[in-house]
């Protein structure tokens, strides 16, 4: 399997200063930040803040202090992440909020990436996009970033993407997997013609399908004959590394 850290999708996060991680780091209103948490909500509040230069400030006083890349991303990158995703949800990407907290993201990413172990033999490809008529991408936008980071070669088709055009990009990159993202119940059926598109092209049998998004559900997704479904962000992350294990 194509893994750069262990336990990324293992994190659990509450409200936007409350810190978990499985017990390990805690922390609760009132209480004394210890140095590693102040490194943690440091970071965590300039991602929610779209402050690209205070993420990398802060990771780098935790990596002065021994702090590991998987550790900065399990506790502070990815649960900032996804608040960024619980609040804008809906919302247009192109909003100055979400596009100031995705560079604070990126940022911090292209920072970690040296210190990270590197343990991948195979760099899997991804095709990802948001149906046709569906202009909806932050959770879409997230996950290209994050499986990006852990790995995966890439391939954003952006929004609105016909079923055509999926299959122009699966002949063309001949993906290990293709994304397929939808945020309202009037596109995803979207999705069933990206399949039967995959199918007249001879090509279904060449890539696995994962779809997503608000109004998705995993007897939809079987419905329309997908490979797998995601509920959220995070479990899209889980599952695509999982599907580019399989032979």
């Amino acid at each position: 399997m194509c893994s750069i850290y262990s336990n990324l999708l293992c994190i659990i996060y509450g409200a936007s200063h409350h810190i978990k991680d499985e017990g390990k780091y805690k922390l609760k209103a009132g209480d004394a930040l210890s140095s590693r948490s102040q490194v943690f909500h440091a970071i965590i509040s300039a991602i929610l803040d779209g402050d690209a230069d205070g993420v990398i400030k802060s990771i780098n006083s935790g990596l002065q202090t021994g702090m590991s890349a998987e550790e900065i991303l399990d506790v502070a990158m990815l649960p900032a992440s996804m608040q960024i995703l619980d609040k804008y949800q809906g919302e247009n990407f192109f909003i100055p909020d979400v596009i100031n907290a995705s560079h604070a993201i990126e940022a911090g990413l292209l920072k970690l990436k040296p210190y990270t172990r590197k343990i991948c033999r195979k760099k899997e490809k991804m095709v990802i996009g948001t149906v046709e008529g569906d202009i909806h991408d932050i959770g879409k936008n997230i996950v290209a970033l994050y499986l990006g980071y852990s790995g995966f070669e890439m391939i954003d088709e952006g929004v609105n993407v016909a079923p055509l055009e999926f299959v122009r990009a699966v002949e063309e990159h001949r993906p290990k997997i293709l994304g397929l993202s939808a945020l309202l119940t009037t596109t995803m059926g979207e999705m069933g013609r990206v399949i039967d598109a995959l199918q007249k092209h001879n090509l279904r049998l060449s890539v696995k399908v994962l779809i997503g998004g608000g109004p998705v559900t995993r007897e939809f997704a079987q419905q329309i004959g997908a490979d797998a479904y995601a509920g959220s962000a995070r479990e899209a992350i889980k599952i695509a590394r999982a599907l580019a294990a399989e032979e």
